[in-house]
């Protein structure tokens, strides 16, 4: 999810919808673009092809709603992992730390994405929440390789004789 929330946030970036809702958190003070219809349509008459339409408004709050699903796992992964060191009173697996660290990480990411609509996309505060995506994506996936190897080795799949010849590759002769 946080891939597909870094990826889409390229995509806000490249579709020119940063500021399809010029302010933060929200949309013109309403939660969804809906309510900031007549805004949003005001803003577009006054320059159709500026940086608010409705389409970009779209764009820039899915992409919010996606960064607040994040944080919100993030919470729960968090939260997880602190009541299972209390209750089993052994490290398992990642300890509280690493989601604890990732949760202060996904605050200063949001705060970069709040710096990046409120100072209408300046290039070096962009670019520093694009990095923080990355480290965002790479805490996570630090985390995940270290619950899979805590884990142990997972069970082999069990393939049939039919799906493998399916599968093969035609032999060149």
């Amino acid at each position: 999810l946080t891939f597909d929330l870094v990826m889409f946030g390229a995509f806000t970036r490249l579709t020119d919808s940063g500021l399809g809702c010029p302010d933060w958190p929200g949309c013109y003070g309403s939660a969804t673009p809906f309510g900031a219809g007549t805004e949003i349509t005001a803003a577009q008459s006054a320059m159709p092809t500026g940086p608010v339409t409705h389409g970009k408004a779209w764009v820039e709050m899915v992409h919010r709603y996606l960064a607040m699903g994040v944080g919100g796992l993030i919470l729960v992964l968090a939260v997880v992992a602190w009541t299972q060191r209390r209750l089993t009173k052994a490290q398992t697996g990642i300890g509280p730390w690493w989601p604890s660290v990732t949760l202060v990480w996904v605050c200063i990411q949001g705060a970069f994405g709040a710096l990046t609509v409120t100072m209408k996309l300046f290039p070096a505060i962009v670019t520093l929440h694009l990095l923080g995506g990355y480290v965002l994506l790479a805490l996570l996936v630090v985390q995940a390789c270290a619950l899979a190897r805590h884990a142990g080795p997972q069970p082999r799949a069990v393939v049939g004789r039919a799906v493998r010849g399916a599968l093969a590759t035609p032999r060149r002769r």
